[in-house]
């Protein structure tokens, strides 16, 4: 054990039985303790006096003492922890540590499922040194119960187990969408192909066969833990792109209708440019709106992902496409009054170019009407 895991520990303690946190003094008081240094290095390093680290000292040597019905002081309080190391780590949900630091200090959540309770202390003893919170059960019924009220993150399951066998509660927990996502290991004494096969085939994620060693167990259980986090991960991630698109969608459709009930006319537009030189031959449109297509009398289908816009642009306004270009070259917006006759009717209006990428939009509106 580390330093700063005694010092969680410590925290949480305190923050879960009389609601306090440990102050930055407190906490540098206990590292000095356990690394057996002056209280006066403390002192220089807050710019506080000795005196009133002293007292605060006293204070804390005191509190821990109450709260752990032992005396605990300077001198003996990494001795404390690291008798208490397993006594820590088998107690700690007991004593009402936060999720955030089980998480941290925790490395999964096991159930251990088997008829042999001597078999499941030591199991559970091997894994606790190793990190990880263990739950037991010696029948399946048991277990049954135990998986529904606090799903485990993995399962440990001896396969010939009283009331519900493995094969049988196996199956049921991957009927269940609650528990289905839950690995189980099997591990047994037979050695048989068949058994083997008819523990896959009921949702067994892996098997084991005993006699087994705790380096192979903590190994099979961090594989399948690693697994099931990425394909939580792969999941979490499927679903964000999931919303991302469906958002996507949504304002693309809120844009298209606003573009396209428009009063005005409106158009994106990029370059066509030439592959040796670069230089803008002409412009493609990418999106229009029907009051722009009407300007120019055309339909929609004449403008969009078509280039040979150079002519047409220059009807519009002479010498349109050169000012266009140069919005794109250089980022200035160009506005501009011009008078369009169509069907008898002579109108003014006024176009706005603004850059857009490697291309421009342009906004045609009415201006007056003679």
């Amino acid at each position: 054990m580390v330093f700063e895991e005694a010092l969680a520990w410590v925290d949480s303690t305190l923050q879960s039985q009389i609601n306090e946190r440990l102050t930055a003094p407190e906490k540098a008081i206990l590292k000095a303790a356990w690394e057996n240094q002056a209280y006066s290095a403390i002192a220089d390093n807050l710019c506080l006096s000795l005196g009133h680290i002293k007292d605060i000292a006293s204070r804390l040597w005191k509190c821990l003492s109450n709260l752990f019905k032992e005396r605990v002081t300077k001198s003996n309080f990494r001795y404390f922890i690291l008798e208490r190391r397993s006594t820590l780590i088998h107690n700690m949900p007991g004593r009402g540590l936060s999720n955030n630091y089980l998480r941290e200090y925790f490395k999964g959540t096991v159930l251990i499922v088997d008829k042999l309770i001597d078999k499941l202390d030591f199991l559970t003893s091997n894994l606790n040194q190793q990190r990880y919170k263990v739950h037991s059960a010696t029948d399946g019924d048991l277990a049954l119960t135990t998986v529904c009220n606090n799903p485990p993150d993995i399962i440990l399951l001896e396969v010939n187990v009283p009331k519900i066998n493995g094969h049988q509660l196996c199956s049921t927990l991957k009927a269940n969408p609650e528990t289905s996502d839950i690995p189980i290991i099997f591990f047994s004494s037979s050695n048989q192909v068949a058994d083997k096969l008819k523990a896959f085939q009921v949702g067994g994620a892996d098997y084991i066969t005993k006699p087994c060693q705790t380096e192979e167990v903590v190994a099979r259980i961090q594989t399948q833990l690693t697994i099931k986090q990425q394909k939580y991960q792969l999941q979490q991630t499927i679903a964000q792109q999931q919303q991302t698109t469906e958002m996507l969608q949504q304002s693309r459709a809120f844009l298209t209708s606003i573009f396209n009930s428009s009063r005005d006319g409106m158009a994106a537009m990029e370059t066509v440019r030439d592959a040796v030189t670069g230089e803008i031959e002409d412009f493609r449109y990418l999106l229009v709106n029907p009051i722009f297509t009407k300007l120019l009398g055309t339909k929609r289908a004449d403008f969009t992902n078509k280039s040979g816009q150079k002519q047409l642009l220059n009807c519009l306004i002479p010498g349109l496409f050169a000012k266009l270009v140069q919005v794109v070259e250089t980022g200035v917006t160009m506005e501009q009054v011009f008078c369009w006759e169509s069907d008898a009717q002579k109108l003014w209006y006024k176009l706005i170019a603004i850059k857009l990428g490697d291309g421009c939009s342009v906004t045609v509106r009415v201006v007056d009407e003679s």
